[in-house]
């Protein structure tokens, strides 16, 4: 494990956490909690894997763009169809 998806893994629960916490916290009684819970989660990995994408760019970004290969050029010898 490199230490970007450590450091992911524990912003996640860490978010997950205040988040069920604040999904409970609420004061209305919701007939499944789970129901609200789950896009909650959803909603809040998506928002702590950019803000951390944002703030920790240097740990994703290639250090140097990668070149394309240098083109070559084929020479062929054939006159036509057929031909050897």
């Amino acid at each position: 494990m490199t230490s970007g998806s450590i450091r992911r893994f524990i912003l996640t629960l860490g978010t997950g956490y205040l988040t069920i916490f604040g999904v409970r916290k609420i004061p209305y009684e919701f007939e499944n909690e789970w129901l609200v819970i789950l896009p909650a989660l959803v909603v809040v990995y998506a928002l702590t894997t950019w803000i951390e994408g944002l703030i920790f760019k240097d740990d994703s970004a290639p250090s140097s763009p990668a070149r394309p290969p240098a083109k070559t050029t084929v020479v062929r010898n054939s006159k036509g169809f057929g031909s050897d």
